[in-house]
């Protein structure tokens, strides 16, 4: 959809199928200031090498910054992402610009950060770890002690040196996730109004369409992508959502309340990511 409208009409659509704060904001700023590609949880789910050159040789056009986005790295998918990191790098010089990459793999941190001086790490949901549950309302002795669960360890300041001297990688991507969190210094992302709770290299949605049994699950390295019609449905109290290989919820609090955003905005959020589907 996107290579085959303007930008702003790519804008627009993506606008009227969000609920809440999220059409406004997109609408407010006409076009995006970066687009995310790719996929955070899912290892199959990065578009292919062609697809990819395409996306960013029009985002690259039209002026919009490129974060591309990886999950965790298998390791028979080492030698393909080592070789296209390298083909990125070789396109960030031809154009004379830079990409970042978001990171969910300390791996993949490192090859990120090997002698490609045009990539610029983020570091992504599944590496920025805290309790995340739809359900935490519900369970006693949690439910009216959330706040105790703001910080985590990037709220450290020890281990914010460590990744910047290890892996030069200072912004964070964080999730508007039904409980206050306490952005640390710096410059960060705020990814809503969905938040990942679970994730496992093995589909359970695969297992279920493939053999009819959520426990049969395997590794597929190449899939169907039943998730692009499917998910797993909950109760609707719980505000979630089963999509391939994660459960998935989102914040309601932040979709109507924009002093909470706007509390994040002055905390050091300076970009705001929203996610129309998962």
């Amino acid at each position: 959809e996107y290579l085959n409208s303007s930008l702003t009409e790519f804008s627009k659509k993506y606008a009227g199928k969000c609920i809440g704060i999220c059409g406004s904001i997109i609408l407010e700023h006409r076009v995006p200031d970066h687009l995310y590609i790719g996929n955070q949880f899912c290892h199959l789910l990065f578009p292919e090498r062609k697809l990819l050159f395409e996306i960013i040789e029009k985002a690259a056009a039209e002026q919009v910054e490129i974060t591309l986005v990886f999950s965790y790295i298998r390791e028979y998918m080492l030698d393909y992402i080592t070789e296209l990191l390298d083909e990125i790098n070789r396109w960030c010089e031809e154009k004379r610009q830079s990409v970042e990459i978001v990171v969910n793999d300390w791996g993949m941190a490192s090859l990120v950060k090997k002698s490609r001086r045009n990539l610029i790490s983020s570091l992504g949901i599944l590496l920025n770890k805290r309790r995340k549950d739809v359900r935490l309302p519900y369970k006693h002795g949690i439910g009216n002690h959330v706040d105790s669960l703001a910080e985590n360890n990037l709220n450290c300041g020890f281990y914010q040196d460590y990744l910047k001297n290890t892996f030069d990688i200072q912004r964070f991507e964080f999730e508007s996730c039904g409980y206050k969190v306490t952005i640390p210094d710096g410059h960060h992302s705020l990814h809503l109004p969905f938040f990942q709770t679970n994730t496992s290299q093995y589909c359970t949605l695969y297992a279920v369409c493939r053999y009819g049994d959520r426990g049969k699950q395997k590794l597929p390295e190449n899939c169907p992508k039943y998730c692009e019609q499917k998910v797993f449905l909950y109760p609707k109290h719980l505000k979630m959502v089963g999509r391939y290989n994660s459960l998935f919820g989102y914040d309601e609090k932040i979709l109507w309340d924009e002093k909470q955003l706007q509390d994040y905005l002055e905390q050091g959020i300076d970009r705001i990511v929203v996610n129309v589907s998962l």
